[in-house]
């Protein structure tokens, strides 16, 4: 995987993800409704239990985070993602509502702490994972 995240970027991160481990089941439930706010027709992709579903989506998001400083050690795990992702009906473009949607959620669980270096920070961890996701669906 290539890497567009700076090491400062990927400590930032790590470090503020950790900050959220003990409302993680927050931040998963404030990412899903800001997504389907932005995208109402991503809903129906989610047939699941949706507190299950964010507490998969933390646990991958959090090898993903932990990960960023290594991205082979995650490569395997982010391309079969990026193509179940394609197999539920993920297109291109719901990265950016889901990326904005994570932006939101960590702002607004963060608050204050989430500064525009630490905004620049996830959006670049975001945009690496993605397009490794994005790519092994051949897009």
């Amino acid at each position: 995987m290539q890497s567009t995240i700076t090491r400062h970027e990927c400590r930032l991160v790590q470090a503020s993800f950790a900050e959220l481990d003990p409302i993680a089941d927050e931040v998963a439930a404030a990412f899903y409704r800001r997504l389907f706010e932005l995208n109402p027709s991503l809903a129906p992709l989610f047939r699941n239990d949706m507190e299950l579903q964010g507490m998969k989506f933390m646990e991958k998001l959090a090898v993903a985070v932990m990960g960023l400083e290594d991205l082979d050690s995650i490569a395997p795990l982010v391309q079969t993602l990026g193509r179940a992702h394609a197999g539920y009906g993920v297109q291109t473009t719901h990265y950016e509502t889901a990326r904005e949607a994570l932006l939101w959620a960590l702002e607004n669980r963060l608050g204050a702490a989430f500064n525009s270096e630490l905004r620049s920070a996830w959006t670049a961890a975001y945009d690496t994972i993605a397009t490794a996701m994005i790519r092994a669906t051949g897009g």
